[in-house]
């Protein structure tokens, strides 16, 4: 790419080599709105995986889609980006999101899918700005209501289904205006 500066958007699909030391090529995506990276199926492999911290220098973001990356645990250095509306990060072994989520105060849709994930922070409820919240194929077993935020217009559990039948009903009682879908 001859002038990274002008790129809004970056969808690097099927990578297969480890990103951590790329953080200087990354940083020269200044104008950066829309990342999406899609790690082909021999990243797995690698022990050390990561991708460049810098990431979190573009704070112009907006939207954030890292699928099937071996994440073992949350990738820290995203509650760095304030400019964050759309976070997803599918397929990995991701299976807790930490508090500092939080400071994602402007986060309006998050997907965390296909993972190991079995919990949700208990100040979670505190993001009063998110709106679509994607729990598909996790381990989630706790369904309480008080875990999520009062805002939520639509909450995705499709998939594994590890929770009780009856908690799903409750929770639909305690949140009649979000579309929750198991």
């Amino acid at each position: 790419m001859q002038k990274p500066e002008n790129c809004k958007k970056l969808n690097l699909l099927f990578i297969t080599q480890n990103f951590k030391n790329k953080g200087d090529i990354f940083s020269k995506f200044i104008n950066l709105e829309v990342l999406e990276i899609q790690g082909d199926p021999i990243l797995y492999d690698l022990d050390d995986f990561e991708l460049p911290k810098e990431i979190a220098n573009l704070q112009k973001l907006k939207k954030i889609s890292l699928l099937n990356l071996p994440f073992q645990t949350f990738p820290e250095w995203i509650m760095n980006i304030k400019s964050l509306r759309f976070l997803m990060i599918r397929g990995n072994a991701i299976d807790s999101i930490p508090d500092s989520i939080l400071q994602l105060d402007k986060l309006k849709t998050l997907r965390i899918e296909n993972c190991e994930l079995n919990k949700l922070p208990k100040i979670f409820n505190q993001m009063e700005n998110l709106k679509t919240l994607g729990l598909s194929d996790t381990k989630l077993t706790d369904l309480n209501s008080d875990l999520f935020p009062k805002n939520l217009k639509e909450i995705n559990l499709s998939g594994t289904k590890k929770y009780e039948e009856d908690e799903l009903q409750i929770l639909k009682t305690k949140m009649k205006k979000t579309k929750i879908y198991p």
